[in-house]
């Protein structure tokens, strides 16, 4: 099977009802427990109000969607960028579109780039620490009250 290259933008205002339906559906696959239709909302106003940059992947041959992946990032400092979300769908797991949003995240950062991982999710714990990510502490999601674990990346 040959894929067609991955092509990486930012995200525009008509991309939102596609990208709503990949994180749901990313997230639906990872933890079914909540409903996600119900937060994208909620996700998307942090977002706008935090100034996130939002990037998607996109491949021509994906069907009816072309966009295979999603990047949010967020500026927490001068030094300091926040991985707030990387989702694909389980479609897309080995094709490389992870690896290839996670380089795209680190030429982003100055100098350190951040994540908080839900403490279950043990294939996205793998793919970060395979990724050179160090785990720095722990906390609870305060959407979820579920645990976390930090990670940060640093150039």
């Amino acid at each position: 099977m040959s894929m067609t290259a991955v092509t990486l933008r930012r995200a525009g205002a008509a991309d939102q009802p596609a990208l709503c339906s990949l994180w749901c559906t990313a997230w639906q696959e990872t933890y079914p427990a909540f409903d996600y239709q119900a937060r994208w909302p909620g996700m998307w106003a942090h977002w706008q109000g935090s100034q996130a940059e939002i990037f998607v992947a996109s491949r021509e041959d994906a069907g009816a969607s072309p966009i295979i992946g999603m990047l949010v990032l967020i500026q927490k400092a001068s030094d300091v960028l926040e991985l707030e979300q990387i989702a694909l769908p389980s479609s897309e797991r080995g094709s490389g579109t992870a690896h290839l949003l996670m380089l795209f995240a680190k030429q982003q950062a100055r100098s350190v780039l951040r994540l908080t991982v839900n403490a279950f999710n043990d294939r996205a714990i793998r793919f970060y620490e395979r990724e050179d990510f160090e785990r720095i502490g722990s906390g609870v999601n305060p959407a979820s009250g579920l645990p976390t674990f930090d990670y940060e990346w640093r150039r």
